[in-house]
């Protein structure tokens, strides 16, 4: 699974939210038995964990470097596998893993 995310404007944190909130609004417009529903159901799980579980300082930061000199379109892909803990970012052929916030 895969979500684009958009840095032109906004910092990770603040896209993958934005993102998240664009997806709730889709899902209530979907009905119930549609065959988009559960895969937007998942994508919104998984942005749901990257939102709570990530140290978005750190990520922000090495995000900040790979774009440090780029003045057009900034894009992001958060790659998904079936175990969410295994979620990193690609920036421009760039893997960045999350840290994790300790619970």
């Amino acid at each position: 699974m895969e979500i684009p995310l958009n840095l032109t404007h906004h910092c990770i944190e603040t896209a993958s939210k934005r993102e998240y909130e664009r997806m709730v609004r889709q899902c209530f417009k979907i009905s119930d038995d549609d065959n988009e529903r559960m895969p937007l159901e998942n994508k919104i799980s998984a942005l749901i964990y990257f939102l709570e579980n990530t140290d978005f300082s750190d990520l922000r930061n090495r995000c900040n470097k790979i774009y440090s000199d780029k003045k057009d379109e900034k894009k992001a892909d958060l790659i998904i596998p079936q175990n969410f803990k295994d979620m990193y970012v690609c920036i421009d052929k760039t893997t960045l893993y999350p840290i994790w916030k300790n619970k």
